[in-house]
């Protein structure tokens, strides 16, 4: 785990670079106060893969439960339909969903321009880390702010590994952008909006480790070093809650609880976050059925 988190933190300080250090994500334009569409309008779906050069290096595209994921030339339609398959799989039906709650969710992340970007093989390929980089930072069109970093495509490795990829990066997304813009509550940038409080829970008690991610403060600052603590911690407690933690091979050094029973039971600020708005607009995918898609 000690060699993955090093290739995560890297990976961040390339494309903290690469998008202009901005943090990816701005919040000043977004009001609580969007309206609910009719469910009607309200996609579920997911597109065919569209091919369009006006969105300069990224010239596919699907849309997915209204989230667009721009795609990579090197990247196969295979992959970018599975990345897709498995966020609408997240959004399955099931008893603790919410239906007006994430209506709204799926309002927000289209107004919003929430985007997910699927690349091959790590940043490396594609010279993130120079002057000028090798393929554009963002598609355009609008699609510039709302994202956080690249889902990766990897030939020959276990499903697990790449499922923890695709998952991960997914989930960095929903709640690093999409929760950040919905909710309060999740909002990394408010110190004491329960998120960060839960995290801060979970550093005391010495559940999750965030020496790893020090450099950021010196390298980049310290809004980019709470915005990647707050979305790597509640990366950890989701997967803890969906009892993924095999698929990461929890518990190990960073993150040192595995199960649903011991978050709920050591991790309360976490739990009661988790049950009042993620658990109620996702539902967690069965393991076998996401696995068996990326064997």
């Amino acid at each position: 785990m000690k060699k993955y988190k090093y290739i995560f933190v890297l990976n961040f300080f390339i494309l903290l670079s690469f998008c202009g250090g901005d943090g990816d994500n701005q919040q000043e334009d977004y009001s609580q106060d969007v309206e609910i569409e009719k469910v009607s309008q309200v996609s579920l779906t997911r597109g065919e893969i569209i091919e369009d050069n006006s969105y300069l290096d990224f010239q596919r595209y699907l849309d997915v439960a209204d989230i667009r994921i721009f795609i990579l030339p090197e990247v196969s339609d295979d992959f970018a339909y599975k990345v897709a398959d498995l966020y609408n799989l997240m959004l399955e039906e099931g008893e603790n969903i919410n239906y007006e709650l994430r209506d709204k969710y799926l309002v927000n992340t289209k107004n919003n321009l929430v985007f997910q970007k699927v690349g091959y093989e790590g940043p490396e390929r594609y010279n993130l880390d120079s002057d000028p980089p090798g393929v554009d930072c963002c598609p355009g069109k609008g699609y510039e702010d709302n994202h956080t970093d690249f889902i990766w495509e990897y030939l020959n490795v276990r499903p697990e590994e790449q499922i923890g990829e695709v998952i991960e990066h997914l989930l960095h997304t929903i709640t690093g952008v999409a929760f950040a813009l919905e909710f309060e509550e999740w909002n990394w940038e408010n110190p004491n909006s329960k998120i960060n409080l839960a995290m801060e829970e979970a550093v005391d008690n010495g559940i999750f480790d965030i020496s790893s991610y020090e450099d950021i403060k010196k390298y980049g600052s310290i809004e980019d070093f709470n915005k990647v603590t707050a979305i790597e911690f509640a990366f950890w407690g989701i997967i803890v809650s969906w009892d993924y933690g095999d698929i990461y091979e929890l518990p190990h050094d960073e993150f040192t609880i595995s199960t649903p029973k011991e978050l709920k039971q050591e991790l309360p600020i976490f739990y009661s976050l988790y049950e009042d708005t993620f658990n109620k607009i996702f539902s967690t995918p069965e393991k076998d059925t996401v696995i068996e898609m990326f064997e």
